[in-house]
């Protein structure tokens, strides 16, 4: 029971140590990006970096909730709306321009690939 414990403990131990291993003067720099908006008067942001499909950095900026007062941490969920668009449009830019896919082509193409049309 006792191996059980410790191997939980060191488990969580190592995940926040991997989770923050930016250097103190990098996350200084990245602090001073948001600082304008890291104060209780004002909406902010969660910000992450990941390296190698590992977090290295989360920080969550301002407020999430004005009204009721809840800060903005990095587990905090945003609503992508209509952001979700011009990340899209992005992606099939950057699609073309690596010749994976034509802007011209017919959209039933990539969305109906395994069905016959």
């Amino acid at each position: 029971m006792k191996q059980g414990y410790f191997l939980c403990i060191a488990t969580l131990i190592a995940i926040s140590i991997s989770a923050q291993s930016l250097p103190a003067s990098i996350t200084k720099k990245i602090d001073s990006l948001f600082i304008q908006w890291n104060n209780t008067n004002s909406p902010g942001c969660a910000i992450g970096i990941v390296r190698n499909d590992s977090l290295i950095y989360a920080k969550g900026y301002g407020m999430a909730n004005l009204e009721y007062a809840i800060p903005n941490t990095p587990e905090t969920i945003f609503h992508m709306g209509s952001v979700s668009k011009q990340l899209t449009a992005w992606s099939i830019l950057l699609l073309e321009r690596q010749g994976k896919l034509h802007l011209d082509d017919d959209v039933r193409k990539y969305l109906l690939s395994c069905i016959d049309y």
